[in-house]
């Protein structure tokens, strides 16, 4: 079969698919197993070989392999059919074969038998190398191709040559293809496996499903690699990890370092935070040039420049004010000189309501008598009228005197009150012009001596006009005016000072706090600066520690890669093998079944196959339904006897060989793999089928009798038989040739042409066993199988004289079953059984069986009729 190595290049080529999705890394070490294949495949899995040997080949050569598809050997190609079989081999020195030796194949049977250790297993070793370019039986046992190909007594070996025909029927030497070809091989080794997989746990089913198509030392091959290559491989930082023992003390000052940048970005950001909520749209920078920040005079030095200058002052003086005072002044006088003149004009009146109240005042003191004369009021003598009764009277009388009176007093208060307005007016008006007696502005003069004289009406003396010029009182009130107006001004300057004002305490609140940023900011350099002088200082000291350090990691991430393509490596080369069963078994439910049912011809029609189910998967399971239950879908492993696994694993492997059409298949002692119930099945489905007949079928067997059942049941034309026997001391097969043919009519015919009627007779009686069962099983192929016997006793078996008389009587009595091999085959028995006047046949087939003293000689003509008749009803193809 194909090599692991060729079945790993499969693997190669399949892991450089798109589809795959491998990584380069995983494809560099499928390129790099396959570049040192021998090695890698020189190891197990046990003590952890492989996993050493593949860390060692990856150490030296993992960086410099390609992660392209390599060149693969040219039997990896797979080119398919291109011929359509074989005609001759030649092969030695090879193997067991010490001199050459040329084959003819040409014949769609070629039969090789002889005992073991004859030179079978070397002649199919010679196709297998012919045919796919290598042993693997030599790469499974671990043994160099040429060491294990050469001969032993002639220390060499020449390449086996391999001819055929092509498809136009041209002679050709035949390319090694194992793609192609290695399907045309059945084993009886894997057979002996396959048979043995139920009693094999899980996990091993998938290799031995593998092994049956010839790919167990590629399963072998891919079990051996060991799970993971970590502990071969320095993943361990140890000077890593005592350096960052020693970082430890420096972390903060490593993170300060590290984290320089992102903190610079973050004093940033809160700069210009604040910037923004100082001034929409301010940034930082120009909040600094604005408290003078950089040398420059900013604005806040424009602000306390301007807020330095003296404050402008306030007089204070409202011209209204003094209009209003000068107005109330005189209106108050006024009133006064009103009611004097009225109480003028009122004095007699004035003189009497003095009176009346003296008199009223008095009452209290003289209640009871007159308070001038002290004449009692009441009794006798009294007086003539109460004085204090008339001073009511009259009071009561002279009430609106007293009005006028009361009205004069609260004149005179209201002018008073008025008066000191005006003065205190005039006197404010002074302080804030600040008017002296002595100025030479007469206003001043005035403001300052403005001539107050108590209840009198002395500001009247500012009314009074000059030569036509304002009045003094009048200047004093247009200069209130003027100073009002000079008011307004100040005001305004004063209401812009307050809010320079605020705007310089608002900067001034901004340079505090930028300072308090530089600060922080500054602190936090030399924080960094400090970290960065400490780590220096550290990488001094360190220096030898930090550069080994270095080294190994680099070293550690070389190991991490390999560790990381070798665990996706070992995943996918498992998922190829467990995709095998699918790829190989792919299409041949049907074809495998038909397969197993004809093997198993002579089972009961429930025990035989109604459905197949091969495994798609590695985990998958071979199910099956028996005729019997065809709904009941049962695990083929756990019911199928060990024999009928045998039958289902030859049935799997013809019916992959028939699927890709293969010209040629190759048993190598494969047969005897197989129980002698099952093997008339086989031999019929093989040799006598129409499904292979335009196969070329190569056999190796120890089996004479198999062969001998064969060559009865094909004709001569279609085979050609060898012998392979042991040497005679040279150490080099004896090849017979030639043989004579165990096929009885052959013999029987080869028998007639010398003259010996006897030998005729026997094998033409042997003949006519073997015919009868033929038609029988072809009888019962088309539901005519059942007989009526005579038996002479209990448990003998049917003689055959009757057995073909019950044939014949079948056939006879069977009115509905038509066929065109029917009427001839009633005849050629009715002449075998002696039916009318043909009575010598069946007793020349006795005589010619049994040995008679002083026998007559057989008649010639009888003997040869006796031939030719088994010849007739052996051509017959008995088809259903």
């Amino acid at each position: 079969m194909a090599s692991a190595e060729h079945d790993f290049q499969h693997f190669v080529r399949w892991l450089h698919e798109p589809l795959v999705g491998a990584s380069p890394d995983a494809r560099r070490m499928g390129n790099l197993v396959l570049r040192n294949f021998d090695a890698v495949i020189a190891t197990t899995r046990n003590r952890s070989q492989r996993a050493i040997r593949i860390v060692e080949l990856a150490r030296a050569q993992f960086a410099q392999v390609n992660d392209g598809l390599p060149e693969l050997d040219a039997i990896a190609v797979g080119a398919g059919w291109g011929w359509r079989s074989l005609t001759e081999l030649t092969l030695g020195p090879f193997r067991g074969f010490r001199h050459p030796e040329t084959f003819d194949l040409n014949k769609r049977l070629i039969l090789f038998y002889g005992p073991n250790g004859s030179g079978k297993t070397s002649l199919c070793e010679s196709l297998e190398y012919g045919l796919l370019g290598a042993v693997d039986e030599g790469a499974q046992k671990r043994i160099d191709a040429g060491q294990y190909l050469r001969n032993i007594h002639e220390n060499r070996f020449v390449a086996p040559q391999l001819r055929g025909v092509d498809l136009a029927g041209q002679l050709m030497v035949i390319t090694a293809d194992a793609d192609a070809y290695r399907f045309c091989f059945i084993e009886k080794n894997r057979i002996d496996s396959f048979s043995r997989i139920a009693a094999k746990p899980a996990g091993q089913k998938t290799e031995l499903i593998a092994a049956l198509f010839g790919m167990d030392h590629y399963n072998e091959f891919v079990g051996q690699f060991n799970e993971a290559l970590t502990e071969q491989l320095n993943l361990a930082p140890l000077r890593g990890q005592e350096l960052e023992l020693r970082q430890n003390a420096i972390a903060n000052d490593v993170g300060a370092v590290a984290g320089e940048a992102l903190a610079g970005a973050e004093f940033h950001r809160v700069e210009e935070a604040y910037a923004q909520a100082y001034t929409d749209g301010m940034t930082y920078r120009q909040l600094q040039e604005a408290v003078g920040w950089f040398g420059v005079p900013g604005r806040l030095q424009e602000l306390e420049l301007t807020l330095n200058q003296p404050q402008p002052s306030l007089y204070g003086v409202r011209s209204q004010d003094l209009v209003t005072a000068y107005q109330e002044a005189e209106e108050a006088h006024n009133e006064v000189e009103a009611l004097s003149q009225q109480l003028g004009r009122q004095h007699d009146d004035v003189a009497y309501q003095e009176l009346f109240t003296a008199i009223q005042g008095l009452q209290a003191v003289s209640p009871d008598r007159c308070p001038a004369c002290e004449t009692p009021l009441h009794g006798n003598p009294r007086v003539q009228v109460d004085p204090y009764h008339k001073a009511a009277q009259g009071l009561e009388q002279m009430r609106e005197l007293t009005l006028l009176q009361q009205g004069y007093q609260a004149a005179l208060g209201r002018r008073r009150a008025a008066s000191d307005v005006l003065s205190a007016c005039l006197a404010h008006f002074t302080q804030r012009v600040g008017a002296r007696i002595d100025s030479e502005n007469a206003v001043c003069r005035y403001l300052a001596a403005p001539g107050v004289v108590a209840d009198t009406a002395w500001w009247r003396l500012g009314f009074a006009e000059v030569g036509g010029a304002p009045s003094i009182a009048q200047q004093a009130v247009n200069w209130a005016a003027q100073l009002e107006q000079t008011d307004a001004t100040t005001q305004q300057n004063l209401a812009q000072r307050a809010m320079h004002v605020a705007e310089r305490d608002r900067l001034n609140e901004a340079r505090i706090a930028l300072a308090e940023h530089a600060a922080r900011r500054q602190q936090a350099q030399l924080a960094i600066e400090g970290a960065r002088q400490r780590i220096a200082e550290f990488e001094v000291q360190n220096a030898e520690l930090i550069e080994a350090a270095a080294a190994e990691s680099e070293l550690i991430a070389a190991e991490q890669r390999i560790q990381q393509a070798y665990n996706e490596f070992l995943a996918l080369l498992r998922r190829h093998r467990s995709e095998l069963p699918g790829t190989l078994m792919a299409g041949l439910n049907a074809q495998a079944l038909q397969l197993y049912n004809e093997f198993n011809v002579r089972d009961a029609e429930q025990d035989k196959l109604a459905e197949l189910h091969l495994p798609v998967t590695g985990e998958g399971r071979i199910e099956l339904c028996f005729r019997g239950a065809p709904a009941r879908r049962v695990d083929a492993l756990q019911v199928l006897s060990e024999g009928h696994v045998r039958c289902l694993g030859l049935a799997i492997l013809l019916a992959k060989a028939s699927s890709i059409q293969a010209p040629t298949l190759i048993f190598d002692d494969a047969i005897n793999a197989i129980d002698h119930e099952h093997r008339q099945g086989i031999r019929e489905a093989l040799f006598e089928s129409e499904r292979f007949a335009n196969t070329q079928i190569i056999v190796t067997c120890h089996s004479n009798e198999f062969i001998k059942d064969i060559q009865n049941h094909v004709p001569q034309n279609q085979w050609l038989a060898y012998a392979l026997m042991h040497h005679h001391g040279d150490y080099h097969p004896r090849v017979i040739r030639n043989l004579p043919p165990q096929a009885y009519l052959v013999l029987a015919r080869a028998a007639v042409d010398r003259g010996d009627y006897r030998a005729a007779l026997q094998f033409s009686r042997q003949a006519l066993e073997m015919l009868t069962l033929k038609i029988w099983k072809w009888l019962c192929k088309c539901n005519q199988g059942v007989l009526t016997v005579q038996l002479a006793k209990d448990g003998d078996q049917p003689s055959l004289s009757n057995l073909c008389g019950s044939i014949c009587a079948k056939l006879r009595g069977a009115n509905t079953f038509e066929h065109v091999d029917k009427q001839p085959l009633i005849d050629a028995l009715a002449r075998i059984l002696g039916i009318g006047e043909q009575t010598l046949v069946w007793r020349y087939l006795n005589k010619g069986t049994h040995e008679e003293a002083d026998r007559d000689d057989f008649d010639a003509g009888v003997v040869e009729g006796v031939v030719q008749l088994l010849e007739s009803m052996s051509a017959l193809r008995l088809r259903s």
